[in-house]
């Protein structure tokens, strides 16, 4: 049976994507749940799994293509040698010689054939890049893009009065800035903040941190009691769980929490699905195992679904307070600060309490000021008072 390898809904805004790398070749055999490709969106840059067992028949785009969300990109079937017939009128793309083609090219001077990818010798030749200078990081010894980009990055330090380095963006650092152009370009944010004390949701967590130990559950994180008390305050005011699209606003029933997570080149907001739904353990362990996904390059298509709200935590760097961007469509972002222990007087009396400043951009168009102020007093509140925290409203807790 011949199946078709498409372009998924990744959570992407816009309606196209790269494909940055294939991670198969034809004659390949595969497994489900087996990463095939690596696309960039204009969110971050997914991993895409296999859905059945096969073998890659054939792939049709090149790595490097722009392509639209739906189109048929290769082909799996049960066995190589199955015949196919593919009508004219269906979404695929044009047949393009693919990376993981490797194509042969002249002998070098030690006698070898050089192996490279058509991506990474169209690369080369556009920076006049010798091949025979390169080696391959692909599993038979190919040159592919990731070598001779390296290449290229090392060449751009140009002489000049000031010695600079010159490179191009990546495909995240793209994104990333596209994506913010577009946000303040386009989105009239609003700002709030406030002060919380966060000695209760402290404690709170110490607790809980004992309950992990001892159950073998995983640790909840500032960020985790963070992350939950704004899946409460959105199920209370869904005002916030909006975007704005064109003369409507879309409210949406489920709280899907994006997660900014900072990487060496970039960031990246994987999404919580369903966050409200997750106990204080179960909420730690989503957390924890996206951030090692996205650390380690292996986000899955799953993680990149769309986000209703985002978070963003600068605290663990210092950073006692600062405004973050909206990630589009989205309504509202908060923005976490450090914990510091700070003066404040408790009835009456001076005392040192562990204070964060929680900053919340909100997108005009869909929240007014007092609707984000009730907003961010009820995230106070929850993490003053967090006994709300523990209530399970969970889907199960990892064991």
């Amino acid at each position: 049976m011949i199946s078709k390898i498409v372009i998924p809904d990744l959570g992407a805004t816009g309606g196209d994507v790269i494909l940055e790398e294939w991670l198969v070749e034809p004659g390949q055999e595969i497994k489900a749940g087996q990463p095939l490709y690596v696309v960039a969106t204009d969110k971050a840059t997914v991993e895409v799994e296999a859905y059945r067992d096969g073998v890659i028949h054939s792939i049709l785009i090149s790595q490097g293509e722009t392509v639209s969300l739906g189109t048929v990109i290769g082909l799996l079937a049960d066995s190589i040698d199955e015949e196919i017939e593919i009508a004219e009128d269906e979404s695929v793309g044009k047949t393009a010689t693919p990376e993981s083609e490797i194509l042969h090219l002249p002998i070098n001077q030690s006698g070898d054939r050089i192996l490279a990818s058509p991506l990474a010798r169209r690369i080369a030749a556009e920076e006049d890049i010798s091949l025979e200078l390169l080696n391959g990081s692909g599993s038979r010894g190919q040159i592919l893009k990731r070598d001779v980009i390296a290449v290229v990055n090392a060449q751009k330090i140009v002489d000049s009065p000031t010695r600079i380095l010159r490179e191009p963006l990546s495909p995240m650092r793209k994104v990333i800035a596209e994506r913010t152009s577009l946000s303040k370009s386009q989105i009239p944010h609003f700002y709030t903040n406030t002060t919380i004390d966060m000695q209760a949701a402290i404690q709170l967590r110490r607790q809980v941190l004992d309950m992990a130990e001892r159950s073998g559950l995983s640790k909840p994180t500032i960020t985790d009691l963070c992350i939950r008390a704004t899946a409460l305050a959105l199920q209370e005011i869904p005002a916030l769980n909006t975007r704005f699209d064109g003369d409507t606003i879309i409210t949406y029933k489920d709280i899907n929490i994006g997660l900014v997570i900072g990487l060496s080149e970039g960031m990246l907001i994987p999404v919580i699905q369903q966050a409200d739904q997750h106990n204080l353990y179960a909420l730690a362990a989503a957390t924890q195992q996206v951030r090692q996904r996205a650390e380690a390059g292996q986000l899955r298509d799953s993680d990149m679904g769309e986000g209703t709200f985002t978070i963003s935590n600068l605290g663990m760097y210092e950073i006692d307070s600062f405004t973050a961007v909206i990630n589009p469509p989205e309504g509202g972002i908060l923005a976490l600060g450090k914990i510091n222990e700070q003066p404040m007087v408790v009835d009456g009396v001076l005392v040192a309490r562990p204070l964060m400043i929680a900053t919340l951009s909100v997108d005009h168009r869909v929240v007014d000021g007092i609707v984000a102020a009730r907003f961010l007093t009820t995230i106070k509140h929850i993490l003053e008072n967090p006994y709300r925290l523990t209530l399970d409203t969970s889907q199960g807790a990892d064991k």
